[in-house]
């Protein structure tokens, strides 16, 4: 691989917190973190579910399995309380 770093893309930054501030009603650093993990993790588990099984059953991964489980709770109870006041 290049040892270039990879450029951020405004646009898509600019994108990702409108579509954060849509999903959750507020686009704060938290939140926009926590959808672009959402984001990546939902893409690979459909991408390459075996993968993302294997990387889930391993036991040094159990933490870092749940923060993201977590956040995915957190992001569906955002977006149901959004989608009440509407």
């Amino acid at each position: 691989m290049d040892d270039k770093k990879l450029t951020a893309i405004p646009e898509l930054d600019q994108l990702l917190y409108k579509f954060t501030e849509l999903l959750t009603g507020e686009a704060t650093p938290e939140r926009v973190e926590m959808v672009k993990i959402w984001c990546l993790y939902s893409h690979m588990s459909k991408a390459m579910p075996p993968l993302v099984q294997h990387w889930a059953s391993e036991p040094e991964h159990a933490e870092a399995r749940d923060q993201i489980r977590g956040m995915i709770e957190q992001i569906k109870q955002w977006n149901q309380t959004k989608n009440q006041k509407h």
